[in-house]
């Protein structure tokens, strides 16, 4: 028999999940509820099945209940469903947040329910592209043992990877995520914004841009940071560094973001003392 899912925030990454479930067979999506009627609209005819609710109020007892809002809402939310009577003991109710923890949902964890919290390392843009990429994508979960052995099958089934995060470490482990893909696309522009100032035709830029980034990622797959670093800051090329810091004066964030990273740079290189002092007063001076 099907697993009743119902979505309370059905966007990009609820989209993206529950189609992959819906593969599974092993779900059946209940009820979709958005902040607006349209935006839940879209979503079912999106997923091919789903009941629209207006409200909470409208929500249908279902046996696991995903809540994909903004962090900032996860406990309210939780709150009001616990207030609709239709948790039962041995649901589960679980967001995917990568900062919010699962105490978040003590309203229904209260009543019986299993909790957790369930982060997919995973940037979601466009759900039909998404489903086709999501494969062995890795999934951060803290809660509940009975929420783990309940979500399990079908994690397993699509391909997912899990691991344990502790409560106290999802903030710090929630930055290194936005170091990894967030900031990543900031480098892009800023990398992009320094090839237009030099007079490159934008789509040039963009190439050269995309093209670098693959190779250091590509080094980085198979080497540890100090073996894949490169660049003048590796080979302590004061002249070159001065260089570039002259020619980024006009430009103070992308000069401020240039000596920021160099400074974090420097922990990579293999330099002597002396050099690395050198360095480090040219990141820290006003030139």
């Amino acid at each position: 028999m099907k697993l009743k899912l119902s979505i309370i925030g059905c966007g990009r990454l609820g989209k993206t999940l529950a189609t992959l479930f819906l593969k599974t067979e092993l779900v059946s999506i209940q009820d979709i509820i958005n902040f607006s009627i349209a935006s839940s609209k879209k979503a079912v005819a999106f997923l091919g099945e789903g009941r629209i609710c207006h409200t909470l109020k409208q929500l249908k007892p279902a046996d696991i209940y995903l809540i994909a809002t903004p962090d900032d809402c996860i406990e309210f939310i939780a709150q009001q469903i616990t207030q609709q009577n239709i948790l039962k003991q041995g649901d589960v109710v679980f967001h995917c947040s990568g900062l919010v923890s699962s105490e978040s949902l003590y309203s229904a964890a209260r009543l019986g329910c299993y909790t957790a919290s369930l982060h997919p390392i995973f940037s979601f843009s466009d759900p039909v592209m998404d489903v086709k990429n999501f494969r062995g994508t890795y999934f951060a979960f803290e809660g509940s043992k009975e929420a783990f052995d309940r979500l399990l099958p079908l994690l397993s089934a699509i391909e997912g990877k899990v691991f344990a995060i502790e409560k106290k470490n999802k903030p710090i482990y929630h930055a290194a995520s936005v170091f990894s893909s967030n900031y990543l696309v900031t480098l892009l522009a800023m990398a992009k914004d320094c090839y237009s100032r030099a007079g490159l035709p934008d789509k040039l830029a963009e190439n050269l841009t995309l093209a670098l980034m693959s190779q250091a990622l590509d080094k980085a797959q198979r080497l540890k940071p100090k073996q894949a670093l490169t660049g003048p800051l590796q080979r302590g090329d004061i002249v070159t560094l001065k260089e570039h810091l002259s020619a980024l004066k006009p430009f103070p964030e992308l000069k401020y973001i240039y000596k920021s990273l160099g400074k974090a740079t420097l922990a990579l290189t293999r330099h002597d003392k002396n050099l690395k002092k050198s360095l480090m007063q040219l990141f820290i001076s006003d030139i």
